[in-house]
């Protein structure tokens, strides 16, 4: 139809030309007329095709530089901590050798000696940290855990490592946060730790808070939001902007930000969401936020006063800090008491009438004379509860005794520690974990209530004298895991693992030939802790002769008591300590302890010389703990036995700036396992890099490869004769 009105058209317009019309030539002529058309549109086609190709070779792009600039920090961290491993061993102990030739000062000699050893092994532990990380061995494992034990663990391990500090560490915990959640507990707990030790390398005597929201999303699942505020100096955007970015310090010989590192990571791996806000002279915050699920969505109130008198009582509350007073003051008000807050200076001015108050709280530094003369008369005329608060950074300065004291309690606190200090205030011995104290008495068990003393000069093979006896290892941690069996399995200990609480309670139970000769229990565990388990143990008495010494990192008196009263026989203090483990496998697995001295020592491996791995100077490199070297060894086997692939594939494809990084990676590394051989060979190569002497790089794969392939064999045989 087209076609005849475009020949019309065509004969119309000739018509009027007056010329006489082809219809042949009138059909070649259209037919010329949409070829030029097709070509019109296919060359539109061709250019917003172009224009899209553009676009996704851009997307492309952006993400290989920026899987590119992931590496390059990797690379960067990885390089910064492992190069300067060595030298900060070296340091350290050149500082505890120092330390010991003094002869003065024992006590100070002991406390710098102890220092050094936690210095090494922070560093140890965020190796292998870091190369789990590196090599995607770490998991998110969500299981139900106590939200007071991972603060519990936090608060310990923060103290203790900053034991002296004037920094005010408060927890100020909403009422609505739910005692049992189901996450991950080890890595908030890890996470919770990272940030705060950061923020407490900046402080001296401010403020440091941990405050602790939830809110309701969808389903039965919550997000808690935990914000880190301290009120010191700040920071610049450009330390904001290096903050996840570690570096070492060579004024102070440590580690800066790698804890954010790994925090960072492990926030991203739990879907959270962490960020940092900063203003020179106001402070900092870090803002966290995880999402969890509740345990029982339905239970309103999370801790419930077991009898009707112990609410409504009131409180009267004053403390150094102000801030830290109020979120006393929270905690006490769940439990429905009327509770009054004033300033430590207005307390002093004036002495207020507490005559109405059923507790007092008071900062230990305002119990003078004074203060304790008018409430020994107030406890004459009154049931009167007095209360001593001090800080667990200051707690070796702490020292106030008087009968007028009801309770001690360390700062900071959470609301399960002030609903069992009100239980235990009024003689009622009832927690969410507690079981009746009568069985606590049918124990046959030896108990040990004190700290343990250290046994001096221990080594692996001192482990031999509990040859044949079967011990039971109750830890989350993985890594903690197997630092153990590293230390004890060569000694002829038979040792079994158990994840949690509940898996522990299973084995102890199971109907097996040979039983367990002792437990190590950690408190702090998902599922069911340290307390449940051990309870649930001595539920049955034919467990009553089985030892259980537990592993905590906030050892108060309190946190002790409750030990003990779960039917713990005995106690160890966070970080592990090798020679105060040797003296708990004594008490109970030993008739008569022998006496650790020089001539008894066999040392083992660590002499040794294997091709291309120099032990003894990895496992200096360690913290002197064979078990952490090896576990160091086997973590850098797993990341990189397979890096002569990847470094002749980036010879071949020219690719020198990630084979640059691939060896700053590889020379630290070599340099901190001991792996001197290994270490020089990389050195010839990052230099060849460096003088861009690129045509040379292919010598050296044949070169890499023997020299890697030497290095594990020796790795190998050194494991496996252990």
């Amino acid at each position: 139809m087209y076609k005849k009105i475009g020949v019309l058209f065509v004969f119309a317009e000739g018509l009027y030309a007056g010329e006489n019309i082809n219809v042949e030539s009138i059909e070649t002529f259209w037919i010329w007329i949409a070829l030029f058309a097709l070509g019109i549109i296919g060359i539109i086609i061709l250019f917003f095709s172009s224009k899209q190709m553009l676009k996704i070779q851009k997307i492309h792009e952006d993400m290989f530089n920026k899987q590119l600039e992931m590496e390059q920090k990797q690379a960067l961290i990885l390089t910064n901590m492992s190069e300067n491993i060595h030298d900060m061993a070296k340091k350290a102990l050149e500082r505890s050798t120092q330390a010991i030739e003094k002869v003065n000062a024992s006590f100070q000699n002991e406390e710098i000696i102890n220092n050094v050893e936690d210095t090494l092994l922070d560093v140890t532990n965020d190796l292998i940290e870091f190369l789990r990380l590196k090599s995607k061995k770490v998991e998110i494992i969500n299981e139900e855990f106590n939200v007071n034990n991972v603060l519990n663990e936090v608060s310990g391990t923060i103290c203790s490592q900053y034991n002296g500090s004037n920094v005010e560490l408060i927890f100020d915990i909403d009422n609505n946060i739910p005692r049992l959640l189901i996450g991950d507990s080890l890595h908030l707990g890890q996470i919770l730790t990272n940030i705060l030790e950061n923020m407490m390398e900046m402080l001296t005597d401010e403020e440091l808070k941990l405050k602790i929201s939830m809110f309701n999303t969808f389903e039965d699942k919550v997000e808690l939001e935990f914000q880190i505020i301290d009120n010191g100096t700040g920071m610049s955007e450009e330390a904001l902007g290096a903050l996840f970015s570690p570096y070492y310090d060579e004024e102070n010989s440590k580690y800066v930000g790698l804890g954010l590192f790994v925090a960072k990571e492990l926030v991203d791996m739990m879907d959270g969401e962490l960020s940092v806000h900063s203003n020179i002279g106001k402070g900092s915050m870090f803002t966290l936020t995880l999402p969890f699920e509740k345990v029982d969505a339905d239970n309103k109130r999370i801790y419930r006063l077991p009898e009707k008198i112990l609410t409504d009582k009131k409180v009267f509350i004053v403390d150094s800090n102000y801030n830290a007073a109020l979120a006393i003051k929270k905690m006490f008000a769940y439990f429905k008491h009327d509770v009054k807050v004033i300033s430590q200076e207005k307390f002093v001015k004036t002495m207020p009438n507490l005559k109405p108050y059923d507790i007092v709280v008071l900062d230990e530094g305002l119990l003078n004379v004074r203060t304790i003369e008018y409430l020994k008369q107030l406890k004459d005329e009154k049931e009167l509860k007095v209360v001593s608060l001090n800080s667990l950074l200051r707690v070796a300065q702490s020292d106030i005794v008087d009968d007028v004291i009801d309770k001690i309690m360390l700062k900071p606190l959470n609301q399960e520690r002030i609903f069992e200090m009100i239980t235990s205030m009024y003689a009622l011995r009832v927690s969410p974990i507690y079981m009746n104290d009568e069985m606590t008495e049918s124990k046959k068990a030896k108990i040990y209530k004190s700290h343990i003393a250290e046994t001096k000069n221990v080594t692996q093979h001192s482990f031999s004298d509990f040859r044949n006896k079967h011990i039971l290892i109750v830890e989350d941690n993985i890594i903690n895991q197997k630092v153990l069996v590293n230390l004890l399995h060569q000694s002829g200990i038979k040792i079994t693992i158990a994840t949690n609480g509940r898996e522990a309670v299973e084995l102890v139970k199971e109907d097996n030939e040979e039983e367990f000769d002792l437990i190590l229990m950690d408190i702090n565990m998902p599922v069911m802790d340290g307390y449940a388990a051990t309870q649930a143990i001595r539920y049955e008495k034919r467990f009553d002769t089985l030892p259980i010494v537990a592993f905590t990192a906030l050892v108060l008196d309190s946190e002790i008591q409750k030990m003990f009263h779960s039917g713990i026989n005995a106690f160890l203090a966070k970080p592990l300590n090798v020679g105060k483990l040797y003296t708990a496998l004594a008490m109970f697995l030993l008739e008569i302890p022998k006496e650790q001295n020089e001539e008894n020592i066999s040392y083992t491996t660590t002499h040794y010389a294997l091709p291309g791995l120099d032990i003894k100077a990895g496992v200096r490199h360690s913290n002197n703990s064979e078990a952490l070297y090896i576990e160091v060894l086997k973590e850098f086997v797993e990341a990189y036995e397979q890096s002569d692939k990847v470094f002749e594939k980036l010879v071949n494809e020219h690719r020198y700036e990630q084979l640059r990084m691939l060896c700053l990676d590889m020379k630290g590394l070599s340099g901190s396992i001991g792996a001197s051989d290994m270490h020089i060979k990389i050195d010839e190569i990052h230099k060849l890099i460096l003088y861009n002497k690129h045509n040379l790089l292919v010598n050296y794969i044949d070169v890499y490869r023997k020299e890697l392939l030497k290095l594990v064999q020796s790795i190998d045989l050194y494991i496996k004769a252990q």
